[in-house]
């Protein structure tokens, strides 16, 4: 068995590993796999990469310290108020086999589904974790186009990895596999709504991020969205995702910036009103409470229906500039 894992600051808290106050708890218990080093991939933007200078108790913005695993698994044994566990994995030799006994292990102490944020190196990877009891598989691909993805994800191929998307799809089936899209890596809103749109006709879900810079990344002078994009992207998804709209509904500009979202108006009122699109999107109860923002910042991803509704007003202005272009049918 392996001796160590790293668990979120949150999620180690709620486990009772860590005495610490959290402003909002995660409804998924989000763990990472340890090793010594670096992960072997080197992407632009990820405090976990090769090339990175980042502390590397950080993934984004959160603090994940190793704790014993036996401690771990303990504490998930005798814990209540999870309804998922999401493992996170940094890629080094043998890094499918160990998440493979992660899982294997955890299995043996609770029921709750489990999720793996994996790059899976071929179709026998997948397998194996499915069979080990996997409930979804979350792929990062993180770039919405072949241009950026070479740009930031410098290890891997952009054709080996789309089609490992669509393997892993067919696979666990319908909707079981997450791909991770990063708003504001380079992407235009056309090519990051096509790409939305594009995964959802495949039946793969999307788990929306917001790009953080992170000092000691190469991407720590890349500015971070502008919220207010941000907020018409997270739009869009939903719409994309419940059949609300097509790619036809969506109006752009010459630079490929979204314009207006041409459905009915008292049907997108009803959508915005609701908050449900500005929550943290991903697999069933994930809301990774401030992964790309500090407490007391702009709110990219709200972790509760609550936060956004109390914030629905400024979310309300921020996509002012859509709402008021809006055409009906």
């Amino acid at each position: 068995m392996l001796d160590y894992i790293r668990v979120s600051i949150g999620t180690a808290a709620k486990l009772g590993l860590l005495r610490i106050r959290v402003l909002a708890e995660p409804t998924t218990a989000y763990l990472m796999t340890f090793t010594d080093g670096r992960c072997m991939a080197n992407c632009a933007f990820c405090t976990q990469a090769r090339g990175s200078k980042s502390d590397p108790e950080y993934l984004s913005r959160v603090t994940w310290p190793k704790f014993k695993f036996n401690d771990v698994l303990n504490a998930i044994k005798h814990a209540n108020g999870f309804r998922r566990i999401c493992i996170q994995t940094l890629i080094y030799p043998g890094y499918v086999e160990d998440t493979a006994n992660i899982v294997s292990n955890i299995r043996k102490v609770t029921n709750l589904p489990i999720s793996v944020s994996i790059h899976p190196r071929s179709i026998d990877d997948i397998i194996l974790l499915k069979n080990c009891g996997v409930d979804r598989i979350g792929i990062g691909v993180d770039a919405a186009s072949e241009l950026v993805f070479r740009e930031v994800k410098k290890t891997f191929s952009w054709g080996k990895t789309m089609d490992m998307v669509l393997k892993a799809a067919e696979i666990m089936g319908p909707y079981k596999v997450s791909v991770h899209l990063i708003y504001g890596l380079g992407d235009s809103d056309k090519e990051f709504i096509s790409m939305i749109n594009r995964l959802y006709e495949s039946k793969i879900n999307v788990g929306l991020f917001a790009f953080t810079p992170m000092e000691g990344t190469s991407m720590e002078n890349h500015p971070k969205p502008d919220v207010s994009s941000y907020r018409a992207i997270q739009l869009s998804h939903y719409l994309l995702k419940h059949n609300m709209a097509s790619m036809d509904n969506f109006e752009f500009d010459d630079s490929g910036r979204l314009k207006a979202i041409n459905i009915d108006k008292t049907l997108l009122a009803r959508v915005v009103e609701s908050g449900e699109p500005f929550k943290t999107s991903g697999c069933p109860d994930c809301n990774r409470p401030f992964y790309n923002e500090s407490p007391g910042e702009t709110i990219y991803n709200y972790p509760t229906i609550d936060m956004a509704l109390t914030d629905l007003w400024k979310i309300k202005l921020q996509l002012k500039h859509i709402l008021n272009h809006g055409k009906e049918f």
